[in-house]
């Protein structure tokens, strides 16, 4: 049986970026952002330390460097 781990890295770190036509921002999780570029670039978040990231890259090279034990 084969895991397909992209699902599982989206579904934990993953903030998908929707537009509210209500308010006319960008919300990801619980933040709204009034342009799309700051709510793309936050869409990555460590689960350790709350930082943000614009890729999975940059999230995956920060848990690695920082948090490695």
């Amino acid at each position: 049986m084969k895991v397909n781990f992209s699902r599982i890295k989206y579904r934990i770190n993953y903030n998908a970026v929707n537009y509210n036509s209500s308010t006319g921002k960008y919300e990801s999780a619980n933040e709204a952002f009034q342009f799309y570029r700051q709510a793309k670039t936050n869409q990555w978040k460590c689960d350790k330390c709350i930082s943000r990231f614009s890729t999975f890259k940059e999230l995956r090279k920060h848990k690695s460097e920082d948090h490695a034990y």
